[in-house]
C-alpha cells in the first residue's frame, strides 16, 4: 500500500510540475580566428565558407618552396647519417671509438636539423585545430600575410554545441542546474531533451531575462527554438 501511495504521489508531482517557457539559440562551444606566426604570400587556399574540415587538414599555405626544399634536403641527410651509424654500430667492437662517436654525432645533428626545418615548414601552413566549419575568409589566393597580425580564417566547431536559453527573470529562484529542458528546433517537429548545465549570474538589461546553458549535439550553430524547463 505504501509503495502504491509513493508511486501515485510521484506521478501527481510529475503531472503537475511547473513548466517554464524558454527560447534558445544554438551556439558553438568553440570559435576561432586562425592566423599564422610568419609572413608571406598565400600560395594555396583549400577551403571556402561553409566547408567542413577535419582536424589536421590543410586550410592554406604560404609560398614555401624554399622551406620545402630545405626540409627535404635535411631529411635525406638525416636518413643517410642514420644508415651509416647503424651500419657501423653492428661492428662497433672493431671500429675506432672516436669514429663511432663521430658517426653518432652526425646522426644526432642531422636529425635535429631535419626537425628544425620541419618546424619552420609547418609554420607556413595553417591546419584545422579541430573538426570545424569555415564561417569567414579574410584573405584570398595571393594575399600578403603579416605575421601574427592577419586573422586569416574564422571557424567554429560543429560537434561541440550548446543551447543558450532565455527566460523571464521572475523565475530566478526556481531554475536550477540539472533540471530537464524539453525543446524543439525551429523548422523541425522532433522533440529533444537536455539538462541545464549552467545558469548565468546576471540579468539582461534590455529584455529583463535570465540565461542558462544546455549541452547539445548534432545541431547547427545559428539555429533557434523554444521549449519548457521542468521545475521540480
Amino acid at each position: 500500500m505504501k509503495k502504491i501511495f509513493i508511486l501515485v504521489l510521484f506521478l501527481f508531482q510529475f503531472m503537475f510540475a511547473e513548466e517554464i517557457y524558454a527560447t534558445f539559440d544554438v551556439v558553438s562551444e568553440k570559435n576561432s580566428q586562425l592566423g599564422l606566426s610568419v609572413s608571406g604570400i598565400v600560395a594555396s587556399l583549400n577551403v571556402n565558407v561553409g566547408d567542413r574540415v577535419k582536424k589536421g587538414e590543410l586550410l592554406l599555405s604560404l609560398n614555401n618552396t624554399q622551406e620545402k626544399n630545405e626540409y627535404e634536403t635535411a631529411r635525406k641527410n638525416a636518413e643517410h647519417s642514420a644508415k651509416i651509424y647503424e651500419r657501423y654500430a653492428k661492428i662497433s667492437d672493431v671500429i675506432d671509438k672516436e669514429k663511432m662517436e663521430n658517426y653518432l654525432y652526425d646522426k644526432d645533428i642531422t636529425q635535429l636539423n631535419a626537425q628544425t626545418k620541419d618546424i619552420i615548414l609547418k609554420k607556413t601552413e595553417l591546419r584545422a585545430p579541430y573538426d570545424l566549419i569555415v564561417t569567414k575568409k579574410n584573405i584570398d589566393l595571393g594575399s600578403i600575410v603579416l605575421a601574427s597580425q592577419t586573422k586569416l580564417i574564422d571557424v567554429i566547431a560543429l560537434d561541440d554545441v550548446k543551447l543558450v536559453l532565455k527566460f523571464d527573470e521572475k523565475y530566478w529562484q526556481k531554475i536550477k542546474v540539472g533540471q530537464t529542458f524539453i525543446y524543439k528546433v525551429d523548422g523541425s517537429d522532433k522533440n529533444y531533451e537536455g539538462k541545464i548545465t549552467k545558469i548565468y549570474p546576471i540579468i539582461l538589461n534590455e529584455t529583463r531575462e535570465l540565461q542558462a546553458e544546455v549541452k547539445a549535439k548534432d545541431l547547427m550553430p545559428g539555429l533557434f527554438g523554444n521549449g519548457t524547463i521542468k521545475v521540480d
